[in-house]
């Protein structure tokens, strides 16, 4: 419900439900502009967050109505949230995802098309049934889903074709990416640390994934984030990193 429809009135309580911001948060007030939180979607659930509340202290709900209905409750009888847990680690380039081979594979194989497409994400890979904020070579920025961009059915055909209001021209989508997006097939970065760069083959990806588990299991969150940044990190060689991990996902299941 928008800011336009009528407010819910359950149980004596109003609020209104605001319309999505960009980061895919959606405002929650009273009917006297008294601000409750915010709620948002994320894989298939509703998650309410008290105003000046960090995301630790959200809680779970089946649907929109039922997350905004809490944080009404809660501010209509002046409750004061509990102290929020402590902030999960924060992996770089995946968005409340744990670093798992399946993850980074979907992760890398998101990221690279973005390169491809000149989208410039902004926050990490979310999965593919939520938003993903990024920003366009014409310089809009906003949010969309991996799993139109990814194209119905992989057939890599990203939707819209027009990409969203306002961008340039579509006649000039192709000699824009092309002037913005030289792929590679071998890693040109720099090593990060003296000894490795990005990977492209998938034993030297293996090695990787392995080291993730190992830094995983030591709580080693510095070198977790190393060895997660080589995997995902931004490489003219991301579209071959991508086919490696996945290459060797598939011989996984094998």
């Amino acid at each position: 419900m928008t800011q336009h429809d009528e407010p819910q009135n359950e149980t004596a309580l109003m609020f209104w439900i605001g319309d999505c911001g960009e980061d895919g948060r959606y405002p929650v007030t009273s009917v006297a502009g008294a601000e409750a939180g915010h709620i948002y979607r994320w894989h298939r659930a509703w998650y309410a967050v008290p105003a000046g509340q960090p995301d630790s202290a959200r809680t779970k709900h089946l649907d929109r109505k039922a997350a905004a209905k809490h944080l009404g409750q809660a501010l209509t009888a002046g409750i004061l949230p509990v102290a929020p847990a402590a902030e999960p680690v924060i992996v770089p380039y995946l968005r409340g995802l744990k670093p798992t081979p399946s993850n980074i594979t979907n992760a890398a194989r998101a990221l690279a098309r973005l390169a491809e497409l000149a989208w410039e994400p902004l926050e990490g890979y979310p999965g593919a049934d939520n938003r993903w904020r990024m920003r366009c070579f014409c310089g809009w920025t906003g949010t969309r889903w991996w799993s139109h961009l990814r194209g119905r059915n992989n057939d890599n055909t990203p939707r819209p074709e027009n990409r969203h209001e306002g961008c340039i021209p579509m006649a000039r989508h192709a000699e824009t990416i092309a002037r913005l997006y030289t792929p590679s097939t071998t890693c040109p970065c720099p090593p990060g640390d003296g000894t490795a760069s990005h990977p492209t083959t998938p034993d030297a990806a293996a090695d990787l994934l392995k080291s993730v588990a190992r830094a995983r299991k030591s709580a080693d969150h510095q070198e977790l984030n190393r060895l997660v940044t080589l995997l995902l990190g931004p490489c003219p060689a991301a579209s071959v990193r991508a086919q490696a991990l996945q290459e060797l996902a598939d011989r996984r299941k094998k």
